[in-house]
């Protein structure tokens, strides 16, 4: 009795495990597929972001900044992240990204204008995603935890660049919408140009101000060498 209890629970723990990972995107079959009505990005889209440098792990933060000041908003929010850089083959320093919050569509808010204002006295800045005619698209379970980002890194984006790479397409930046229950995934195939904040840089631009930093941070240790360390040679001189 006491073994078949046993067993009883660990199948109900094993059942359990495996909906929960499932609800974050795991042992999910993940379908891209070229569309001209992608999800969010059918109708141009008022949002506010702020740019993030480096490593795209680190970009929870900001939107956790735009949670917070969302939570108590009567609509629920959907947030997004712009992804300019490839983190396979660029080094994490030079990672650029656009991180925030969707706040109207097609012209239209979907939350008061207070929490623009917040947005905005706390580093937030407005901008308009274009509306999208042609991209690639996947949609991936999600619960908003740590585990639909691994589910996302290991094997959404890996079912993505086989997908375009089979198909011979040319994407440039990943735009990521995150809701309650859902991560989709955008690669517009119009001109990417238009996602482009003002605070993009280019990589050769952020490898020669990189270079620069620390051509002046030399030059500043050696012209920091203590005073009067040639005193004992002019003591010398003088004995």
């Amino acid at each position: 009795m006491f073994e078949l209890a046993f067993i009883a629970v660990l199948v109900a723990a094993a059942i359990y495990i495996f909906a929960t990972l499932r609800k974050n995107g795991f042992f999910v079959i993940i379908e891209p597929s070229v569309t001209t009505s992608p999800k969010h990005l059918d109708k141009p889209l008022t949002v506010y972001y702020k740019y993030h440098l480096g490593p795209y792990q680190n970009v929870c933060e900001i939107i956790n900044e735009a949670k917070h000041i969302l939570s108590s908003s009567v609509n629920s929010a959907t947030y997004f992240g712009i992804y300019y850089d490839n983190p396979e083959n660029t080094d994490s320093h030079f990672l650029q990204s656009a991180i925030g919050v969707v706040f109207g569509n097609d012209g239209k808010d979907l939350h008061e204008e207070k929490y623009a204002k917040e947005l905005t006295d706390n580093g937030f800045e407005k901008f308009v995603l274009p509306k999208v005619e042609r991209a690639v698209q996947a949609v991936q379970p999600s619960t908003g935890g740590f585990a639909s980002f691994l589910a996302l890194v290991w094997f959404t984006y890996s079912t993505i660049k086989k997908y375009i790479s089979d198909n011979k397409l040319e994407t440039t930046y990943a735009v990521e919408f995150y809701s309650h229950d859902e991560i989709d995934v955008i690669f517009p195939l119009d001109d990417a140009s238009e996602f482009l904040v003002k605070d993009y840089q280019s990589i050769d631009k952020l490898e020669s101000d990189a270079a620069k930093k620390r051509f002046d941070s030399s030059e500043e240790d050696s012209e920091s060498d203590p005073e009067g360390a040639d005193e004992p040679e002019d003591e010398e001189k003088e004995n």
